[in-house]
């Protein structure tokens, strides 16, 4: 940039040089961005970083350098940032010469020639679907965000967004537990990474006791017996699962007392479950040894959902 920087000041001496990149601290781009808005400098030499924000509607001219290494989006993004005052805009785009230039690239260029009215950005995206290619979905040939989550995770944001659609309550708030050790899949008992990660998914998504009982009775029957921190792991989900029926949305235990913060939705009977509130939270005061802590902060989250929470969802009952 410090080369493109000096040659533009031998060509066109007598105008104003500012600059604007992405290893400036945020302040400076701002400063530099909305003083060229208004009309501090002649010449804004920036990355691609505009593409998007601040509008300068005395900007009427661009040009980008080395046009092949942009994206179409990226290109048809950057063009919006001029001609959008008074004045028509226009864009220049410099490349190599052509024989350095892939054929796609080309494509992607000549398509950003073509559709260069007012309102081209639907015909420019077809245009960049055919080149590149829909992809398949559930297959090896997909080149989007599937591939890059995978296709558990793209398959269950799917279905949240299916049952958003359909006007069905999707409630995907998740518990925080604050006591102690959070447990683990060692990597003594289960060796392989990949395995390790997709079984911390699958178990992050349980919803009710049924299915970790069965996720459970998988890890026995695929790894043989759990070591602690596995139990300790499983303990937590089981938890988890108790708080989010009783509808807590934070539970804090110590050997001193155990401190729950509640939802707003939460309709149980603290008084019933021996709970005293202060600053927001409901605290039993009861000294507790680490190895009993899961079993009363269990016990006491059972309480809170037989005083009627009136949740519909089932209660998970086993803790080591």
């Amino acid at each position: 940039m410090a080369a493109l920087s000096e040659k533009l000041q031998r060509i066109v001496p007598g105008l104003k040089l500012v600059e604007a990149h992405g290893k400036m601290p945020a302040a400076q781009i701002d400063e530099v961005m909305v003083g060229f808005a208004d009309g501090v400098g002649d010449i804004l030499l920036a990355t691609n970083i505009i593409e998007a924000g601040l509008d300068v509607k005395r900007a009427n001219t661009m040009i980008v350098w080395r046009a092949d290494r942009f994206g179409l989006a990226q290109l048809h993004q950057l063009r919006g940032r001029v001609g959008r005052g008074n004045r028509r805009g226009q864009v220049v785009l410099l490349t190599q010469a052509e024989g350095g230039i892939a054929e796609r690239t080309l494509k992607q260029l000549r398509t950003l020639a073509t559709f260069d009215r007012l309102g081209a950005g639907f015909e420019i995206s077809a245009r960049d679907l055919d080149m590149r290619g829909a992809g398949d979905m559930l297959g090896d040939t997909q080149a989007g965000h599937m591939k890059l989550i995978g296709v558990e995770l793209y398959q269950h944001l799917l279905e949240l967004a299916l049952r958003q659609v359909r006007g069905e309550d999707v409630d995907r708030w998740t518990p925080d537990l604050n006591m102690g050790s959070p447990g683990a899949l060692p990597a003594s008992w289960i060796p392989e990474a990949d395995v390790r990660l997709g079984l911390y998914v699958r178990l992050a998504r349980l919803a009710d006791a049924a299915a970790l009982e069965g996720f459970e009775a998988e890890l026995l029957d695929r790894f043989g017996p759990l070591p602690a921190e596995a139990e300790s792991l499983l303990a937590r989900a089981r938890l988890r699962l108790s708080a989010r029926t009783a509808r807590v949305g934070r539970v804090d235990a110590g050997a001193a007392a155990i401190a729950l913060t509640l939802r707003k939705d939460f309709a149980g009977d603290t008084a019933k479950a021996g709970l005293m509130e202060k600053d927001g939270r409901f605290l039993l005061i009861e000294a507790t040894e680490d190895a009993d802590r899961f079993d009363l902060v269990h016990a006491l989250l059972e309480t809170l959902v037989a005083a009627g929470t009136g949740s519909r969802e089932p209660m998970a009952r086993k803790v080591v």
